[in-house]
């Protein structure tokens, strides 16, 4: 179930999955949602939403594997091969672009070896 919070015109102006007084039950398939969705997201439909969403959801899991491995929750060798090289890929290429936009005269010469999962027995394969 969703909840919407409307504005004074009626219109809804933020929809979410957590009740609270302020909101009023609404189906995901009631017009306003699409029209609140449409108003947001040019040309809304929910496949496109999530496809566009993907990537930085993909993201969101590439931190979450980080923080995990950082706080000894998991091991990183733990993960299946195929999983460890894509993660180390990708950090990889996320460090490259963060370096490219660090890369200003104060920052140039420092580096932070805490932003990666990668230790001296790891490697890029």
């Amino acid at each position: 179930m969703l909840y919407a919070t409307r504005n004074l015109e009626g219109k809804i102006s933020g929809i979410t999955d957590i009740p609270s007084s302020s909101a009023e039950a609404i189906d995901k398939n009631h017009p306003d949602v699409r029209e609140f969705f449409s108003s947001h997201y040019e040309d809304f439909s929910p496949d496109s939403f999530l496809d566009e969403s993907d990537i930085a959801v993909a993201r969101i899991l590439d931190d979450l594997v980080d923080l995990l491995v950082k706080k000894n929750i998991i091991m990183f060798t733990e993960l299946p091969s195929a999983a460890q090289k894509k993660l180390l890929s990708r950090r990889l290429v996320r460090s490259l672009i963060q370096d490219d936009t660090k890369n200003t005269p104060e920052t140039e010469n420092k580096t932070d070896s805490s932003n990666s999962f990668l230790s001296d027995e790891d490697k890029l394969l």
